[in-house]
């Protein structure tokens, strides 16, 4: 068994309030109680960030020593707001960055990841990440095995495009029939259809999705192949190392292991959800209901739930915002 004592775990949140106290209650289940749980504020003036820090403060308070609280009253590009909360707030050597629309989906992740780190060359291993299923690699993945090949070949039959067009740096890429692109703007990626299709194939059914995966490895990503980086084990130095000035932590992390010929190393026995990316959200946000659903019941005790009804919430959240726009304009004028 790995040695957990010089890790934490840091979850990056922006505005995201339904997801994230989600991904909070899966934390606070699955991670061991020894390991501190470090809560980044990254979005502050954002549309509902405000909920967010208020999550994290009630988080750290009910969880006091476990959850800390990082809200530096700022908003920031991902890379700059981890790598000050690194330098500034975290002590450990190691750390687990996710996302706050991602989360594990049974307990010994950690141990999981950690074991296969420290099994890695220390001089070439940039970091270690899960099964990440609607993750253009993840689902690129899942979908070769024998129990998905077919239902995904139905759902796309065609070739399809997927990439995305950045200048000197990526472009389009064309997908034939029966296969998922798994780079940057991948299949997933591009039909939201498909990540509410993995869900109910995975999410829905974690002990099927960790039956699915059981008898699977470890691989080594190519590098050249641009990673989406929902969940990391890394070591703390690497964050300084791939900063070359840029604000997209996923493009550095990109360039700097193709450069460097680091290893990223995918522990694919080893299940994690993520929700959703930003095209797909409004699509497919009508999962959470029966995410929560099968991950639940949150509670206060070895969860944390906020909140009982969320449409009636974001009912009256509208409404306040609108109130508050309604007089700043009226004072405008006036």
């Amino acid at each position: 068994m790995s040695d957990l004592s010089d890790t934490a775990v840091l979850l990056l949140t922006c505005s995201d309030f339904e997801a994230m106290e989600l991904v909070v209650d899966r934390l606070l289940r699955t991670t061991p109680q020894q390991v501190p749980i470090y809560i980044l504020s990254n979005c502050c003036g954002l549309p509902g960030s405000e909920v967010c820090e208020d999550m994290a403060s009630m988080a750290a308070k009910a969880h006091f020593g476990r959850v800390r609280w990082i809200n530096p009253e700022k908003q920031r590009p991902a890379y700059r707001g981890i790598d000050e909360a690194i330098k500034d707030h975290i002590d450990e050597t190691y750390i687990v960055k996710f996302d706050d629309d991602v989360f594990p989906v049974k307990e010994g992740w950690l141990e999981a990841l950690a074991e296969c780190y420290h099994r890695q060359d220390p001089d070439k291993i940039a970091y270690v990440t899960g099964m990440v299923n609607n993750n253009p690699y993840g689902f690129s993945r899942l979908v070769t095995l024998p129990e998905l090949a077919a239902k995904f070949a139905a759902a796309l039959p065609h070739r399809h495009a997927a990439g995305l067009k950045v200048p000197q740096y990526d472009d389009y890429r064309i997908s034939e029939a029966g296969h998922a692109d798994p780079g940057a703007g991948g299949t997933v990626w591009q039909f939201p259809q498909l990540a509410r299709w993995i869900h109910h194939e995975t999410t829905l059914q974690p002990d099927r999705y960790a039956s699915l995966i059981s008898e699977l490895g470890e691989t080594r990503l190519d590098p050249s192949i641009r990673y989406s980086i929902n969940v990391m084990y890394f070591h703390r130095d690497l964050w300084e190392e791939i900063d070359h000035g840029g604000a997209d932590d996923e493009e550095m992390l990109n360039i700097y292991c193709h450069a460097n010929d680091k290893d990223i190393v995918v522990r694919e026995n080893t299940p994690f959800v993520h929700l959703y990316f930003g095209p797909q959200k409004r699509y497919i946000k009508d999962v959470l209901p029966k995410v929560r659903d099968v991950y639940g019941p949150l509670d206060a005790v070895s969860g944390y739930q906020l909140v009982e009804d969320w449409a009636l919430f974001k009912a009256n959240y509208t409404l306040e915002r609108l109130d508050r726009l309604s007089a700043a304009l009226e004072e405008k004028s006036s």
